[in-house]
């Protein structure tokens, strides 16, 4: 049986980096393991591929199960891309996974008519034993597959989420197959020789804004070293990689994990370095534990989410840090050597102006060497996101590709979203048009080309609103 798992056809304006599908990798090691070896990893991003180049995929290669990684700016492109996989051939076996259906359940099922089955959370577990299903395989019932969601008769039944804990045996994803060496970004985080990772799965924290549990679970569950030393040197080995970006939401809650993975690392002395694009939780950090992290070969450059400015957001947004705290921890993190990065949310319900202005003074008040101020998006799934639905404010039928990185999608009551965008703006412009930042974006010519990136992103187009992707045509 032929599966093709694919990263598809996306608007220009969704991102500027692009990253390897690590996700669809993960899901290619469980088939082949699970006896099917018959799968392809397709990038259309990647490939520069349009609609009409992906159709053509489909009818030279003819594909039994197509499976699609569906996030929600992605949506109207992930429908067309099933569209097109039914026109191909009707018969082909159509799936989607990844945080769109994991954040809205059966409701995303019920909206993309072309998809066959659909899984919520992770599905290593789960998309073999589809596999097996669609095989007529003895046994095989859609009841015993976690995570699945599928169609019978009107209604869409779905089962329970199931989380590995034991992260060491689903993986690594097969690189083979993505080719990390082929991804490389001028100015961002993905350049020559570098590939991206995860050590650790799962987030404990209710911040009202973020997805990521809905994904990858609550608790938060580790590989162990050595099983990621296996991932690096085969990496490294095999693909010439020196950069790893790591994706983990947590690296630094547990403690012992992320100590002995430094610990590892220094003593198999490789010569690596390591991203942390998604950012470290200020309330886990002490002095010891970043020391190493340096020692490690942990970029200086590291992100945080700080969020807000005004306390009685930061409380909304159940963030769990206080002014003080975070006063603090920057403050260390500046002392280990780390050069840190503000990440900020503008908008946020119920935010007034005046608050969106203590927040822009609270960056420029830290130690900071960017920041990143990000219009605030409504996820689904995450408890913002409900709340707004039951206040009126946005409707179940929200555009979600609205949702790109540099767009307003939305605006607290009493503002519009160019007034908001106008607030960003002087945000931007009020924290980097200092000497020091000036200076510092001098001295690292890979950060200047990447925040040209941002200007022309953010300052060079026109209107709020992202162009929705065509529903139809290449």
């Amino acid at each position: 049986m032929k599966i093709l798992l694919v990263a598809p056809v996306k608007d220009d304006s969704a991102g500027l980096a692009q990253f390897p599908p690590i996700g669809l990798g993960y899901l290619a090691t469980a088939l082949r393991d699970a006896g099917h070896g018959d799968v392809r990893i397709l990038d259309c991003i990647l490939e520069g591929m349009d609609f009409k180049g992906f159709e053509d995929y489909l009818r030279r290669w003819r594909p039994d199960v197509v499976g699609v990684n569906s996030w929600s700016l992605s949506v109207r492109e992930v429908r067309r891309s099933l569209e097109i996989a039914k026109t191909v051939d009707d018969g082909t076996v159509t799936v989607i996974g990844g945080p769109h259906p994991s954040a809205l359940g059966p409701e995303a099922l019920d909206a993309l008519p072309c998809a066959d089955f659909a899984f919520r959370g992770e599905a290593e577990a789960g998309l073999p034993m589809l596999i097996d299903l669609v095989a007529g395989a003895p046994g095989a019932s859609p009841e015993k597959i976690p995570g699945l969601m599928y169609r019978r008769g009107a209604r869409i039944e779905a089962n329970g989420q199931v989380f590995e804990e034991d992260l060491d045996s689903i993986g690594p994803p097969s690189w083979d197959m993505i080719g990390p060496e082929r991804y490389a970004l001028a100015g961002s985080l993905v350049r020559k020789h570098t590939a991206c990772i995860i050590t650790t799965r799962g987030c404990p924290f209710p911040c009202t804004f973020c997805s990521a549990h809905l994904t990858a679970g609550r608790k938060i569950r580790t590989r162990s070293p050595g099983n990621v030393m296996e991932e690096i040197r085969l990496l490294h080995d095999r693909h010439g990689i020196k950069r790893f970006v790591v994706f983990d939401e947590n690296i630094t809650l547990r403690r012992d994990h992320i100590t002995a993975l430094c610990e590892r690392v220094i003593s198999e002395d490789l010569g690596i370095t390591f991203e942390l694009p998604n950012g470290i939780r200020l309330d886990t950090l002490d002095i010891e534990m970043l020391t190493l992290m340096r020692r490690a070969g942990f970029s200086e450059r590291v992100a945080v989410g700080i969020e807000s400015g005004s306390p009685r957001i930061l409380k909304l947004m159940k963030k769990g840090l206080a002014k003080d705290e975070i006063r603090k921890k920057v403050e260390l993190l500046n002392r280990a050597g780390f050069r840190p990065i503000g990440y900020f949310i503008i908008g946020f319900p119920t935010e007034t102006r005046e608050e969106m202005e203590e927040t822009i003074r609270f960056a420029r008040e830290l130690k900071l060497y960017r920041a990143g101020f990000m219009p605030f998006h409504p996820l689904p799934g995450t408890e913002s996101y409900n709340l707004l639905v039951e206040r009126g404010e946005i409707t179940r039928d929200f555009d979600f590709s609205a949702l790109a990185t540099d767009n307003i999608a939305y605006a607290p009551e009493g503002m519009s979203k160019e007034e908001l965008e106008r607030i960003r703006k002087r945000a931007i412009l009020s924290f980097n048009l200092r000497p020091r930042i000036i200076w510092d974006y001098a001295r690292d010519y890979n950060s200047f080309r990447f925040a040209l990136k941002k200007v022309r992103s953010v300052f060079l187009r026109s209107g709020a609103a992202r162009k929705s992707a065509p529903l139809t045509g290449a």
